[in-house]
């Protein structure tokens, strides 16, 4: 099942989405730095979308933003550190931001390209558990998630609708069709892992739903101190085992991968805004030493610490 007529544009879509709403020039395929990309972000915003015909390939790179590739015509192969997504029109693929990918030249066609950061949605505690998901790359795809693919592409296509619009309310419009695109794929998610789980999930009168929510908020306030898989299992009153089950369930990692995650996450931001040394955001952080931060660093920015300040435009420290 692909249902076409769902992300089809007109012919008037077509060239109306030629052109940027603030006239900026289309997408470059070559605006790449040392494989860092800096976003052109529309003005007093943090997003850009494109309507992209190029057929040329866009080599290795990585940005702060997360990118939303959906093929609207014709196949498309993306590689998202090592993994490869061959593409069918209609597919949605979500890069996380700071991941190594590449698009192989398509020989025709037509793809929506949407980056965006995500901070605005971190701001609210329920986009905790959205955040986890979205860490790791995510498909959307007709066939394989049947239960939301319609309202999911359809979203999508109404995000391009007003971003292309003259409204003077678009980016509201832009951001609440966002939100529900993203609270859709959290709720399937959290609906599908609980139907794998075979029965419904009862912790002391709260449901696991809850109870990995409650924890994903403490180690938002506490992910630079020495939590251990024992401790944060004792906190949740439960045993080590069945925390590390719901916990992969409802995040799609494991404890301390997120864990690892919300460190980098917050090391990159005080890498890019603040000249503080590599030292002290390391133990800001939660890394015993330098040395440590930076093999976990490079593990999931495959570049050092150093190496990242300097993309960002800061000296190195």
């Amino acid at each position: 099942m692909n249902p076409k007529h769902l992300y089809a544009l007109t012919e008037k879509q077509k060239q109306d989405y030629q052109i940027q709403p603030d006239e900026f020039p289309g997408f470059a395929a070559n605006s790449t730095s040392e494989e860092y990309e800096f976003t052109p972000y529309m003005a007093q915003t943090t997003l850009r979308f494109w309507y992209n015909t190029q057929t040329s390939a866009f080599s290795t790179h990585w940005h702060d933003a997360q990118e939303i590739i959906i093929p609207l015509e014709e196949e498309l192969t993306a590689t998202v550190q090592n993994v490869t997504f061959r593409l069918k029109p209609g597919d949605i693929l979500l890069i996380p931001p700071g991941e190594l990918h590449s698009i192989e030249a398509p020989p025709c066609g037509s793809r929506f390209i949407f980056l965006l950061e995500l901070t605005l949605f971190c701001q609210f505690g329920s986009f905790l558990r959205t955040q986890a998901l979205l860490s790791k790359p995510v498909l959307i795809t007709a066939d394989a998630c049947p239960e939301i693919y319609a309202t999911e592409i359809s979203l999508i296509m109404e995000t391009a609708g007003h971003y292309w619009s003259d409204s003077p309310s678009k980016l509201l419009f832009i951001y609440a069709c966002l939100m529900k695109f993203y609270a859709h794929y959290t709720d399937y998610c959290t609906g599908r892992q609980h139907t794998v789980s075979g029965h419904a999930d009862h912790i002391k009168g709260n449901s696991a739903s809850d109870t990995v929510s409650r924890l994903l908020e403490y180690l938002q306030r506490h992910y630079a101190e020495n939590i251990t898989l024992e401790e944060i299992s004792k906190k949740a009153d439960l045993s080590k085992f069945y925390f590390t089950r719901i916990f992969k369930q409802h995040t799609g990692q494991t404890f301390y991968d997120y864990l690892s995650f919300l460190r980098i996450q917050s090391a990159e931001s005080l890498l890019k805004d603040t000249s503080v040394p590599v030292s002290d955001i390391a133990a800001a952080c939660g890394y015993a030493s330098s040395s440590s931060f930076g093999r976990a660093f490079r593990k999931y920015r495959n570049c050092s610490p150093l190496e990242y300040r300097s993309l960002h435009g800061h000296g190195s420290q």
